[in-house]
């Protein structure tokens, strides 16, 4: 039946062409409504064989994208057998996260890494180079309408992006060299201090986007290095915080409140971190019952 529905299409496509020969135009030649219609039919014909063409090509039988799949639904099966109806009840009535993230599209970047019950809690923003201008609407979403108090820009050791924007990426698609264009690094140096570099533009990037935000202490912007490579000899696998709010000094940083190195305890279970955070996203939309001026626990 489909190679009927192709082989029919493709005669009248056929018909329509004279034979695949299209005429060459002449001054003299001027389009009539009979040309027009013909050319309408033309392209709907055109678009259905494509669509027939797309529905004949069948994943492989084995390897490929059919193991990938299969390994996708396996693990989504096994997702829903352990999750059961409470697990989504926080997610129902919208999303209370803690923090807008922007990291690399990089697969080795880990979310998990970031916060060990990662569902719910962060807003993560990836493309390729972490950075803010191709994804600037995304990190507005986050801080303009979630609210994230904490906006964290994260690079990574061993950037893929950040080697191509160091050397030439003439040969890339136009799209790749768009993104690519926007991070300001110099040419020739691949490493971590161009990864540093990058990250510490797009914090400075975000400070001037959100400034009266930072200014008005609703809002932080921090600058952060995942080092699953050990590089910067601090730990393999650590987020490395190098920018506060425009601060690089690493002895100022060092010396913040959030810096102290407290003992390593199991994680609040998700549940209870977002019910938490929503409750108090609840609380700061009711202003406070003083004599003082109405403003609410935030600032916002």
């Amino acid at each position: 039946m489909k190679l009927s529905v192709g082989l029919a299409l493709l005669g009248v496509l056929f018909s329509l062409n004279g034979g695949f020969v299209v005429p060459v135009a002449t001054a003299a030649d001027t389009p009539s409504v009979e040309d027009a219609e013909k050319e309408k039919i033309r392209q709907i014909v055109k678009d259905a064989i494509r669509e027939y063409v797309a529905s004949q090509r069948v994943v492989p039988e084995k390897g490929g994208a059919n193991a990938i799949l299969a390994d996708i639904r396996l693990a989504n099966r096994n997702f829903v057998r352990t999750h059961g109806p409470d697990y989504f009840k926080p997610f129902l009535d919208g999303q209370h996260p803690r923090a807008t993230v922007i990291t690399c599209s990089d697969s080795r970047v880990h979310s998990h890494a970031l916060d060990a019950t990662p569902d719910g809690d962060l807003f993560m923003v990836r493309n390729i180079g972490n950075q803010m201008s191709t994804a600037e609407g995304s990190v507005e979403y986050g801080v303009h309408h979630l609210h994230t108090p904490l906006l964290l820009i994260v690079g990574h050791s061993a950037c893929g992006a950040i080697k191509a924007a160091a050397g030439d990426y003439s040969q890339e698609s136009a799209p790749i060299r768009r993104e690519l264009d926007t991070l300001q690094i110099p040419k020739g140096d691949p490493g971590m201090n161009s990864i540093k570099l990058n990250v510490n533009y797009q914090v400075g990037a975000a400070r001037s986007k959100f400034e009266r935000e930072v200014i008005e202490g609703q809002l932080t912007v921090v600058g952060a290095i995942y080092d699953f490579t050990n590089e910067m000899r601090q730990g393999q696998g650590k987020l490395n915080i190098i920018n506060v709010n425009g601060e690089t000094d690493a002895a100022k940083i060092a010396a913040l409140e959030f810096m102290k190195e407290g003992p390593v305890t199991k994680s609040m279970p998700t549940r209870h971190r977002r019910a938490s955070r929503k409750a108090k996203v609840e609380a700061d939309a009711v202003p406070e019952s003083t004599d003082e001026p109405t403003k609410n626990k935030s600032g916002r």
